[in-house]
């Protein structure tokens, strides 16, 4: 399986304008991975803009995803943008293997981010990763592209790296992504009851893991990458 990359995006085509140069950009992006018509890639400069306005607090997306936590205010999210504006500009961004964050998008519309995925480590020690994965478009949810990022992020992870495990954390009222890692075959692996609190209700905090011995011998629709 072979991965199409350009190390450094940002500063081959500085200079230019125009829409083509952003779609130039985007189809020489590293595609990480496609499945059921769902793309993830890597970020490039032209999506910087697009990430900060998803990471608005106002966004519906902040409802479900890790709710109980606090939201990043405008002047974190300009840091955070800026940190990640800097590294896909001067190649550390690609350098890294695995991704630690790349770009949910459609096969037919590379452009166009509708989601991100990530990882950070759980227990570096032990080589445990957490993965994280977020589709910010309400009006798209529902269709399969949680499932189809997750099974190609999953597959890029254990594909990069010798994990022997990958898990993600959610809650209990996030029906909608405990039934995404049901339908990859991942196990219910921690149930914390009670743990989390949301817009004044209890929820549980729960673990959904896979191993690799699973992930490889699942039979399940292939990745592409």
């Amino acid at each position: 399986m072979v991965q199409k990359s350009l190390r450094h995006p940002a500063r081959v085509w500085a200079g230019c304008r125009g829409h083509n140069v952003r779609v130039e950009r985007i189809e020489h992006a590293e595609v990480i991975g496609e499945r059921g018509g769902i793309r993830v890639r890597a970020f490039t400069a032209t999506d910087i803009a697009t990430y900060r306005r998803w990471l608005q607090p106002d966004q519906e997306w902040h409802r479900w995803d890790g709710p109980y936590f606090p939201k990043l205010d405008s002047t974190q999210i300009d840091a955070a943008c800026a940190r990640l504006a800097a590294a896909v500009d001067d190649g550390s961004y690609a350098a890294q293997s695995p991704l630690p964050r790349a770009v949910i998008a459609t096969v037919t519309e590379p452009a166009t981010m509708i989601g991100s995925a990530s990882w950070h480590w759980e227990s570096e020690e032990s080589d445990w990763r957490r993965m994280g994965l977020t589709v910010y478009d309400p009006s798209i949810r529902g269709r399969g592209i949680g499932t189809n990022a997750l099974a190609v992020w999953t597959d890029y992870l254990f594909r990069t790296t010798a994990a022997v495990r990958l898990d993600y954390s959610t809650w209990s009222g996030n029906e909608r992504m405990l039934a995404v890692g049901r339908r990859l075959g991942f196990t219910e692996e921690a149930r914390f009851r009670d743990a989390r609190e949301v817009r004044g209700t209890r929820y549980d905090s729960v673990v959904m893991g896979v191993l690799r011995r699973e992930w490889e011998g699942r039979g399940a629709e292939e990745v592409t990458s």
